[in-house]
This record gives structure tokens, sequence and C-alpha cells, in this order.
């Protein structure tokens, strides 16, 4: 098989089944019946229609997700920062608990 990409898979199967459908009395009468093939074709042809919309709809649902996690995760990261400042501002710069927080952030 070709390299092709999935539009072009997609259109040589579309086209294959227009070529079964459209020469159909041809091919029957040559002793074979295309409309089983042809009918085979569609239901996967539709089946990977129906696959790829589930993917889309997955690919922008984890970049949703993906967003979230990085701007929920700034978010607390701030907040916790905003914390050691104001631990700092409480108990003073030099506070053990402060030396032990600036040992966390390396």
């Amino acid at each position: 098989m070709p390299n092709l990409n999935d539009a072009g898979k997609r259109d040589f199967v579309n086209q294959i089944i227009s070529l079964l459908d459209q020469n159909a009395a041809t091919l029957t009468g040559e002793g074979y019946d295309p409309a089983n093939k042809s009918t085979s074709l569609k239901t996967k042809s539709q089946i990977a229609q129906e696959a790829e919309v589930n993917q889309q709809e997955a690919l922008i649902k984890a970049r949703t997700a993906t967003q979230l996690a990085q701007e929920s995760l700034i978010e607390a990261y701030k907040e916790a920062s905003a914390t050691v400042e104001l631990l700092a501002g409480i108990l003073g710069k030099d506070h053990p608990l402060l030396h032990e927080i600036r040992k966390m952030r390396k």
C-alpha cells in the first residue's frame, strides 16, 4: 500500500465503493457479486468516520484538561509562594521554618 495519509485512504475506500456500485452489473455478469463487499466497505468507512470524530473530540478534551491542569498548578504555586511570603512576614526570614521552605524550592 502506498504511503497515503488518512484523507487519501478515505478517498481510496470511497472510490472503490463507487467503482463497485457503478460496475455492479458488469461484475455480476463476470460471476462476482460486489454487493456484500460494497456494504462491508461502507460499514467500515462509517465506523472509521465516527471513530475519527471521537478521536478529535478526545484531543480537544485532552488539550482542555492539560490547559486546566497547567493553569490550576500555576495558581496553586502562586498561592503557596504567597503563603511563604506571609510566613516570612510573620516569623521573619531567618526562622528555621523558612530555611526548610527554601530547601524545598531547589
